[in-house]
């Protein structure tokens, strides 16, 4: 693995162009797994709270809560994806609602207790110290922390980790794809979870977890409760005809073993006093 301060280097100059890549995506499936995880998470942020997206990247969080009418903050490492945020809140006409800042995730650049609620969307696992950046936000917390990881109990999940190019098409390396990342689930269950790479660099931390992981380090390095885990979606790889079905099974992303199986899972935090 790269050194931790490689890595920082390396996404502090990286575009990982979420609005093309996933908000508006076009092909369906990769639009709607990201769709509906980030609509979810405004559902699970109360109204009139203060809000910090932590790993904002392109301020796709954001922009949907402005389109309720909320304001928010982003900070993320990228300065390309700070820019563009930026940016795109000039397009859109919300630059009163939204704030962008150049930040650490395992060091924000905001004060003890400063919001509400703390947003934070598929960041842990790509920094060098995940415990470190689960602190950071509780830090500066006061009320809840959203976390959204990848979790690799899932066949969407088992193509990405299988080699295949994404779920939401198929290509020649598919027919493969699901076999090799299902043994690697297998192959790692005593473990963290399965290490993809990120970008081409096998050398970047991008971690999918085991579900029992996630919650397990959550708590312990946090010393929050864990009040609430469930699937983001039940995606299913190549076949954008079975969307329908997707969206009906989501519906129950919140049952205790179904949880689980999510392409990716949200985890939402609070003070044990609470």
């Amino acid at each position: 693995m790269e050194s931790a301060e490689s890595i920082k280097q390396f996404y502090a100059q990286h575009s990982d162009e979420i609005l093309k890549k996933r908000l508006n995506a076009p092909e369906p499936l990769r639009r709607y797994a990201h769709r509906a995880e980030y609509e979810h998470i405004i559902r699970l942020i109360p109204e009139g709270l203060s809000v910090l997206d932590a790993g904002c990247g392109e301020g796709a969080v954001s922009f949907l809560l402005a389109e309720r009418g909320r304001s928010s903050t982003g900070v993320d490492i990228s300065e390309p994806n700070i820019r563009a945020a930026t940016e795109e809140a000039r397009r859109r006409g919300v630059g009163g609602m939204t704030k962008f800042v150049q930040g650490d995730a395992e060091r924000l650049p905001v004060p003890d207790q400063s919001f509400d609620v703390v947003v934070s969307t598929h960041v842990l696992e790509h920094l060098p110290d995940f415990d470190q950046g689960a602190r950071e936000l509780v830090r500066v917390a006061r009320k809840r922390v959203v976390v959204a990881l990848p979790t690799c109990l899932n066949l969407a999940a088992a193509v990405v980790l299988g080699g295949d190019y994404g779920f939401w098409r198929f290509s020649k390396r598919s027919p493969l794809a699901l076999a090799w990342g299902f043994l690697r689930i297998i192959g790692h269950a005593f473990g963290e979870g399965v290490q993809e790479g990120y970008a081409g660099k096998y050398d970047i931390p991008h971690v999918w977890r085991y579900p029992w992981v996630v919650r397990r380090r959550l708590e312990r390095a946090t010393g929050w409760r864990l009040v609430r885990f469930e699937a983001s979606t039940f995606m299913l790889p190549y076949a954008s005809w079975l969307l329908p079905m997707i969206r009906r099974m989501d519906r129950y992303r919140h049952l205790p073993f179904l949880r689980n199986f999510g392409y990716g899972s949200i985890a939402v935090l609070e003070p044990k006093e609470s």
